[in-house]
């Protein structure tokens, strides 16, 4: 069912962060109060709206410093809004930096250093309270020792968002902080299972298994229960964890003043481990009513550093598509975490941004380089970086304020995610489903992600289903109705759909010899490592041949799964039959993703290049005594672009190209028109008036 929201939780935003670093801390002090004062005025000049408090990140470690904390943030929200910029808070919810030996400690110092990692000593956290709570009653247990659950990559432990003291709490220290900051909006981090299935054994989780399968939390060795996709019991051990999450939101959004921005973090809501981590975009928004999606990593890519995080553009749109499908059930807007050093840098996380038609938050991520205090603060802050882009995009709100038109839907299974062992594998239904939005992006198609059949071929009037291997009978009942009343649906890969069989036999859980080998580690201390079974486990070819058959009619069918490769051309030519077409025909644009919008009055065409070389400071990077997510890119250029872009249009576009200074060159001609871009356009957006 699709939601109305106020106008409050659908205004567009342009978020940068406000850091806090140990020198803020010292509060109240002349000197930080007009450092405040210069940062406000310096964001303001830089066309933000919103300044996102970044440090202080492991809240109730600050327990103490509550009173001081909240003065520092209700001055900063004072002189922001005297500049006409608001200000929001961000921090966890429920994880605390915990460390009982001198190299634990260094770790926490060196590698959480954006959390501005601030952590009593176990001695005192041991009778540490709040509203006579004692803290250390809310921590999750491990599965596998029933003992407090550790995380070696934060050295952090965590409070479980089902508990609810904890719970309570929480929304207490909500409704604290509102009242004493002045904050608009609140992004609430960390309500989810970050050591995978290894959470959580608490008497409440346990309980509610207790309450919904009749049976008490199995040990470990329980083949049938543990990872086994054929035992209800699993199901619900995966639901609650999910729905922790759900309830969570729902009791902090009830405290909250009505139009405050509630809002978490959250990578990629249709991945494989998202069962395991209990985190999904959907759930979240029972209570929260603006979606994020976290860009880890580098944007673009530098792919000269394996120790690095490194996506590609595409695969960003892909993780972006389900985090989109959720904000439109919901009638919200969506908006992206992006990290740059550089204009460059923060030019292209924009620029992904406005192709999905979201809201921007850029940050700098300077404690993760591992360099020395004296050189951080020779760095750009964020409003030396984003002025380009938000000023543009204040410049020319007409640019992006449409809706964004697609072609067809690509149906995700969260009923094959949740409910088979195939939905809960890197080789498995993420696969099948991530390739078939790679392959229409690259095509110049625009796909919407869809987690409904649509109601009628208005709204699509194609609708692909990849490998949906489990299916409720209300869906197969939507699915039926869609096509009644005239849609197209092409179904591939393993199907729980009638008409759609093939002889393709999937595994229900993982092959084990050791039973700790279900669950993921961390090995080295900083970075997470899946289970083997989630990465290694492998699906056989099929044994039929990967011939379409129109199963009845409206409904096409083949048995190979897209991710194999047989079947990209014959999907294709399906797909381009039946699609919506576009108002503006792309003859050739090569080395570009394109998205379309419309508004009233207009279409836009957005192109951003899908791939780039990029460059670091090389200087610096040999200074770094750790490396952890990011580097330091200073160069970055679009490649495998032609700089003549062809379309079949009467009409001539306005061309704008944000990052370049040169104009383009229009020629129309016999229908055909052909725009001659400056060298090196990365990103170009094009107005088409009705």
């Amino acid at each position: 069912m699709k939601h109305q929201q106020p106008l409050a939780v659908t205004e567009r935003k342009r978020i940068a962060s406000w850091w806090i670093r140990w020198n803020d801390l010292n509060w109240p002090n002349g000197d930080n109060l007009d450092k405040i004062k210069r940062r406000a005025e310096s964001m303001a000049r830089a066309n933000v709206t919103t300044a996102m408090i970044f440090g202080t990140h492991f809240r109730w470690d600050y327990l103490p410093y509550f009173t001081l904390l909240h003065d520092y943030l209700a001055t900063v929200a004072e002189e922001l809004g005297k500049c006409g910029v608001e200000l929001w808070d961000h921090h966890s919810v429920n994880l605390i930096h915990r460390y009982s030996t001198k190299e634990e400690m260094r770790h926490v110092m060196l590698h959480s250093g954006p959390h501005l990692p601030f952590s009593p000593s176990r001695e005192a956290a041991a009778c540490w309270e709040y509203k006579g709570k004692r803290l250390n009653d809310w921590r999750m247990i491990d599965v596998k020792t029933r003992d407090v659950l550790y995380y070696p990559q934060y050295a952090a432990e965590g409070f479980c968002h089902r508990n609810p003291e904890f719970v309570e709490a929480y929304v207490d220290y909500v409704k604290r902080l509102v009242r004493e900051t002045g904050i608009t909006g609140l992004s609430a981090d960390d309500p989810v299972h970050y050591m995978h299935y290894n959470s959580c054994a608490c008497p409440y989780c346990r309980a509610e298994l207790k309450a919904r399968a009749g049976i008490d939390l199995p040990p470990i060795d329980d083949r049938s229960f543990w990872g086994n996709w054929e035992n209800p019991a699993w199901h619900h051990w995966i639901d609650l964890r999910l729905d922790s999450a759900s309830v969570f939101f729902e009791r902090v959004s009830a405290a909250l003043p009505e139009g405050f921005r509630l809002t978490t973090c959250g990578s990629n809501s249709a991945s494989p481990t998202a069962n395991e981590k209990g985190s999904d975009a959907a759930s979240f928004l029972s209570g929260c009513n603006y979606v994020n999606l976290e860009m880890s990593g580098n944007t673009p890519p530098y792919k000269h550093d394996p120790v690095t995080a490194n996506s590609s553009i595409p695969s960003r749109l892909v993780n972006a598509s389900l985090h989109q499908a959720a904000a439109r059930e919901r009638g919200v807007r969506c908006f992206s975490t992006g990290f740059g050093f550089t204009e460059t840098t923060a030019n292209i996380v924009w620029a992904v941004n406005k192709m999905l038609g979201c809201d921007c938050w850029l940050s700098t991520l300077k404690d993760r380089l591992g360099l020395p205090d004296h050189i951080l603060e020779t760095l750009p802050n964020e409003w030396d970086i984003v002025g380009r882009a938000f000023g543009f995009e204040r410049e020319h709100p007409a640019l992006f304020e449409g809706k964004q038109i697609a072609q067809l839907g690509v149906y995700f299974s969260y009923e094959t995610r949740k409910r088979t062992f195939f939905g809960n594998v890197d080789r498995g239904y993420y696969r099948d489903w991530s390739t078939t939005l790679k392959l229409l992006f690259s095509e110049g198609l625009s796909p919407h992600t869809v987690i409904r059949f649509p109601k009628s071929p208005e709204e699509y009037p194609l609708v692909l289903v990849p490998s949906p291997a489990a299916m409720t009978d209300a869906e197969r009942a939507d699915l039926n109705a869609y096509i009644a009343r005239g849609g197209v649906a092409v179904v591939f890969g393993p199907a729980a759909l009638e008409g759609c069989e093939s002889n393709r036999s999937l595994p229900s859980a993982p092959l084990l010899t050791d039973p700790t080998d279900f669950f993921s580690s961390v090995p080295n201390g900083v970075w997470h490592k899946s289970a083997d079974w989630t990465r290694l486990t492998e699906f056989p070819l099929s044994d039929e041949k990967p011939v379409w058959r129109e199963a009845r009619r409206g409904l096409y069918y083949n048995p190979d799964r897209i991710s194999e490769g047989r079947i990209t051309e014959s999907l294709l030519d399906l797909v381009k039959a039946h699609i919506r077409p576009m108002p503006i025909e792309i003859l050739d644009a090569q080395g570009y993703l394109i998205t379309f919008f419309e508004t009233e009055d207009s279409y836009i065409v957005q192109m951003l290049a899908e791939d780039f070389e990029t460059d670091i400071d090389h200087r610096l990077d040999e200074m770094r005594f750790h490396r952890s997510r990011v580097n330091f890119i200073n160069h970055v250029e679009p490649i495998g672009v032609n700089r003549l872009i062809q379309l079949k249009t009467a009409s001539s576009p306005t061309v704008y190209t944000p990052f370049n200074d040169a104009p383009s060159g229009i020629m129309q001609s016999n229908g055909v028109c052909t725009i001659t871009l400056p060298e090196k356009t990365s990103f170009l957006i094009l107005r088409f008036a009705k």
